[in-house]
């Protein structure tokens, strides 16, 4: 209830996401979480770039990405498709196919993300969104270079997830 309560009021701050917590503060919130030691979101010591640090923290050291390394393949294959029905049928394909903790937990980023993209006040857009969480949500590879070819297709396939959300996810036409 506290992080609702406090994503709701902060998903209208300019540039969440974008702009940076203190990394002291967060790493100070990360030890809290990580040793059951008791948070009230409602501090005014929490602010949501503090928080909106933590969550892109933890899922940048998650030891594999919420979309596993096996179906990269997939996900670039779906990028480059000429016909974008195509692609949204190969992403909804690749969603459908992660396993079920995976699978829950990019919806509910999806959908969060899909709200914050929707509130003009914050300036942040899909394609600004999934600039941010591309990396994040489709892992970071060793090689500088490969990464370098790899970070557009990431961005793209993030922001088609956000766009197209009802199409992928749900299986629904977003006219």
């Amino acid at each position: 209830k506290q992080w609702y309560q406090r994503r709701v009021r902060g998903l209208g701050s300019s540039g969440i996401y974008r702009i940076n917590g203190n990394n002291a503060s967060i790493q100070r919130l990360r030890f809290k979480f990580e040793h059951d030691e008791p948070v009230n979101l409602r501090e005014d010591e929490f602010d949501i770039n503090m928080l909106t640090g933590l969550i892109k923290l933890f899922l940048r050291e998650l030891p594999e990405p919420v979309i596993p390394f096996n179906q990269y393949s997939n996900v670039e294959q779906a990028i480059r498709l000429p016909n974008q029905n195509d692609t949204l049928d190969m992403l909804r394909q690749v969603y459908n196919d992660l396993p079920p903790p995976n699978k829950s937990t990019l919806e509910y980023i999806i959908r969060h993300l899909v709200r914050v993209a929707n509130i003009k006040e914050n300036l942040m857009t899909a394609n600004s969104l999934s600039i941010i969480f591309g990396p994040s949500l489709l892992g970071n590879y060793p090689s500088q270079a490969k990464l370098l070819v790899d970070l557009p297709n990431q961005n793209k396939a993030v922001e088609l997830f956000i766009v197209n959300y009802k199409a992928i996810l749900y299986n629904v036409s977003q006219v």
